[in-house]
């Protein structure tokens, strides 16, 4: 490893006298966080949390969305992007909601159950962000029925 100096200047003693020495720059580099735990509305309940690499680059965010001090939102990251997200969007504690993004962190498809049965019912494609089309099954038959075009 490569060391290089640099020049500090530090006060010594009650007299505040300086002096100049030599660090190495490893030891000058800053701590990056392993995790981030925040509350966001000030409600004294932990509403968000972020984990990341040990290179500093997130990995994970979980997430209470509703404000009910449950977490209902997990995103996962490759490279600093979202690649995957889950969502309990009807608040039973059981995830309802997939998302997935492109390489560039784009969200390109949803696949919801929305009638609570454990099975999806609800596909979403999407283009530069924006839906373009979304497909239903009311019959419960893994089938899509229902068309819609944006």
């Amino acid at each position: 490893m490569k060391k290089v100096g640099i020049l500090c200047l530090c006060w010594v003693g009650a007299l505040g006298l300086m002096s100049i020495k030599s660090v190495s720059a490893q030891k000058l580099k800053q701590p990056r966080p392993k995790e981030i735990r925040m509350d966001r509305n000030y409600d004294g309940v932990i509403d968000r949390v972020e984990v990341y690499d040990e290179k500093g680059i997130i990995i994970r965010v979980e997430a209470d969305t509703t404000g009910d001090g449950k977490m209902n939102e997990w995103i996962y990251y490759k490279k600093g992007n979202p690649t995957k997200a889950e969502k309990d969007v009807n608040g039973d504690g059981k995830v309802d909601t997939f998302l997935t993004y492109d390489d560039k962190g784009m969200i390109i498809k949803s696949e919801t159950d929305t009638n609570r049965d454990g099975k999806i019912n609800e596909w979403v494609s999407y283009k530069n962000g924006k839906p373009i089309k979304a497909e239903k099954d009311t019959k419960g038959d893994g089938k899509p029925d229902t068309w819609i075009t944006y």
